[in-house]
Parts: C-alpha cells; sequence; structure tokens
C-alpha cells in the first residue's frame, strides 16, 4: 500500500512506492458446468464473507501477454479475508527477492531469498471494515441472484480489485464506464462449488477493454479464483489468481503471522512516511496543522474516512464511496510538476490537469500546495466541479 496523501497522480509519485512487483495475466477459462440455471442466492452474502475466520490453501497466479504466460508463482497461503493478517510461503522462490512474506496487519515483514535478513514495513489502514464483503453483495445482486427481501440490486457496481494490498501494482477498472455484470455458470474450483460471474463495461466494443470474471465459493463468497484482462497499447495482457486446497476456518497456529527471525538476522527499516486514520473531518481538523478541504461531493457519497500523513510530505485526505464508486480529495505541501501550456481546466484561478485512466484524477497547485480530486467511475465534470469547490483552501 502506498501510505503518502490521498490523490497522488500516478506520474509524480511513481518513484516513491515501497513495492513494485510484477502484475499477472489470463486468458479467459472455464470448467466444466455444474449446472447453467440461475441460482437464487439468498444468504446476506457480506456477512457471510465477512464469518470466514481464516482461510488455508495453495494460491497460483499467472500472467500472460497475448496469451503467453509471461510466469506463474505458487504459494502455500494463510490469511484472513478482510485484514492484512497473511502468510505467504513461495514453493519456488529461486527468482524471488523475497521468498517468505508475514504480515500481522500492522508489520508487513519481507524474507529476502537465500539471506538470514527481513525487511520490515509498518502497514497503515483504515479504521473501517474492508468494503469487499460489500462489493461482493453489490456484485451478487447485480448479477440477478439475489432475492428481493431486504436486498436490493446494486445500481453502481465495480470489479474487485486485482491483488491484495501490498502485493503489486495492478490495473484499476474504467472510471469512465458502466459496468454489467452476468451470472455466467456454476463451476467448481479445487473440488468445492462456486458461482460464475463477468463484470465488463456495458458500452460497446467493451471486448477490446477491461474485463474480469469471479469465481465465487457458493457457500462463503470468497473469490476462488479472479480472471482480469485488459489492453495495454498494443498488447492484451491478463491475471488469474486461483486458491486450490481450500480450508475455510481452520485453527490457526500461534506464531503464523509472525516473523520468522533469530540472533542472527538483520532487520531493515524502510523510512517511510506515517499516515494517521480518522473516522470524520472533524477529527481530522482538530489533529492537523494543515488546512483540510471542505469539498460539496455528490450527497449519495459518504465520508469513509479521513486521513494524515506526515514526513517527507505532509498531507490530509478524504475518502468517499458510494456503492463502488470512489471519490478521493487531498491537499499536501508538495506542488505538482504541472505546465501552464497543459491547462485542461482553471481551478481557483489556476490551471489544472486531467489525466484520464483508471482512475481520472485533477491536480493543481496553489500557493506552494498540491490538490488533487480522483475519482473511480465518476464523470469527470462532476470530478471537476468538487474540485471547484475546493479551490485553493490550504
Amino acid at each position: 500500500m502506498n501510505s503518502l496523501p490521498l490523490g497522488l497522480t500516478r506520474r509524480t509519485l511513481v518513484a516513491l512506492s515501497l513495492l513494485c512487483l510484477a502484475v499477472p495475466a489470463l486468458l479467459w477459462t472455464s470448467g466444466g458446468a455444474i449446472g447453467d440455471a440461475s441460482p437464487s442466492v439468498d444468504a446476506n452474502v457480506t456477512e457471510r464473507y465477512r464469518a470466514v475466520d481464516s482461510l488455508t490453501g495453495t494460491r497460483t497466479v499467472t500472467m500472460r501477454a497475448d496469451g503467453t504466460v509471461t510466469s506463474r508463482h505458487v504459494a502455500s497461503v494463510t490469511l484472513v479475508p478482510g485484514t492484512d493478517r497473511r502468510r505467504v510461503r513461495f514453493a519456488d522462490a529461486s527468482d524471488r527477492r523475497y521468498g517468505l512474506q508475514v504480515s500481522n496487519g500492522s508489520t508487513l515483514w519481507l524474507h529476502e531469498t537465500g539471506r538470514n535478513a527481513v525487511t520490515a514495513i509498518d502497514l497503515t489502514g483504515p479504521p473501517t471494515d474492508s468494503r469487499t464483503g460489500l462489493r461482493l453483495q453489490a456484485l451478487v445482486a447485480a448479477a440477478g441472484l439475489t432475492d428481493d427481501a431486504g436486498r436490493p440490486r446494486s445500481v453502481g457496481v465495480s470489479p474487485l480489485p486485482v491483488l491484495p494490498r501490498h502485493t503489486g501494482v495492478a490495473p484499476g477498472a474504467d472510471a469512465n464506464a458502466s459496468y454489467a455484470v452476468e451470472f455466467v455458470e456454476t463451476d467448481t474450483v479445487g473440488g468445492r462449488e462456486a458461482y460464475v460471474l463477468e463484470v465488463a463495461p456495458e458500452a460497446d466494443g467493451s471486448e477490446a477493454r477491461y474485463r474480469q470474471r469471479l469465481w465465487l465459493d457458493a457457500e462463503r463468497f470468497y473469490p476462488l479464483r479472479t480472471q482480469t484482462e485488459w489492453p495495454d497499447d498494443d498488447t492484451r495482457r491478463s491475471v488469474t489468481t486461483t486458491y486450490a486446497n481450500v480450508t475455510f476456518d481452520a485453527p490457526v497456529p500461534t506464531g503464523t503471522f509472525r516473523p520468522e527471525v533469530d540472533a542472527d538476522t538483520t532487520v531493515e527499516r524502510p523510512d517511510t512516511p506515517r499516515t494517521e486514520w480518522y473516522r470524520s473531518r472533524a477529527d481530522l481538523v482538530a489533529r492537523s496543522s494543515l488546512s483540510v478541504p471542505a469539498p460539496t461531493v455528490p450527497p449519495s457519497f459518504e465520508l469513509v474516512y479521513a486521513t494524515r500523513t506526515t514526513g517527507r510530505i505532509d498531507g490530509v485526505g478524504l475518502r468517499y464511496a458510494d456503492g463502488g464508486r470512489e471519490l478521493t480529495v487531498a491537499t499536501f505541501n508538495y506542488t505538482l510538476d504541472i505546465d501552464p501550456d497543459e491547462r485542461d481546466v482553471s481551478v481557483g484561478g489556476q490551471p489544472a490537469t486531467i489525466d484520464d485512466g483508471p482512475t481520472t484524477s485533477l491536480s493543481w497547485n496553489c500557493e506552494g500546495y498540491g490538490y488533487t480530486v480522483r475519482g473511480t467511475g465518476v464523470e469527470t465534470d462532476r470530478l471537476i466541479e468538487v474540485g471547484r469547490s475546493v479551490g485553493c483552501s490550504a
């Protein structure tokens, strides 16, 4: 996870990333269907997912470019869904710098292959539970599998993240696309029954754009397999993550989420920014020396959390969500490289640029501070309105 202020653009901060591991890929594959009729899901998907205390199994991540496998990594894993607690040991770590990754939720330990050395990275996270369960509920409902008893269909949906936090950089969904969810079939993954859903843009030409297929465990609704495909210039890239030999809620031995260190182990701690998380804007205002933006956001968006980051860069951020749509507003004591000749719009009388991509970003500078407003599933015009409501508030 990047612990820098919310909203910094990729082109500005790519050099500051803690980890930059390879991104996997895929081609669409499907096993033998158990049944073609759409099942009726009357369970609360969010509750079923959140009730999973632990998962153990074998995780395989396969990368492809234009259908050719470029890499495949197999690891034994123990993890707690919805948290950062995980233990990942790679079966063949000879070509990897880190053969074992362990996280207790607050610290990530990366064990170097062939060397008694560990890199310890402090993790930060929001004060709210993972939103994955809510997103899964929305996807299942949008596919038309749920009943109507208190679980209405979701209007705004978006694909799931391709990889877990801290495991690498992965493509996001097109912020300007409207996504449809379709039930494909009932299948099996590692001997477990699963509902197969496909998520793709509704607009014509979607075959050339972002697509995702999910195999959700029919009992616990954990994604047993995730396949995501996207264009990268003239290359069609994809990533497939599959969990096999899965056991849910097995007892987790003491020490599972602790590093393997002894008196001779070298422990290195990178100097990284510190991020604090707050449940309300008022709490952030009370703790921050920077002026906190007070944006006007669409009424359907609710504040998820607020952040204060200190270190080489000081900043504050606000994150809002509406179903699968997200909106972040940030300001920091760091000016962005914005050429006045590249002005796309004006915000607070200052030139501002718009970066289109998986997440659309509006950026500008004012009186020595940088500002960004980023949106996933939010129209660019609405993003500009939010930016202009912030103006030059630092």
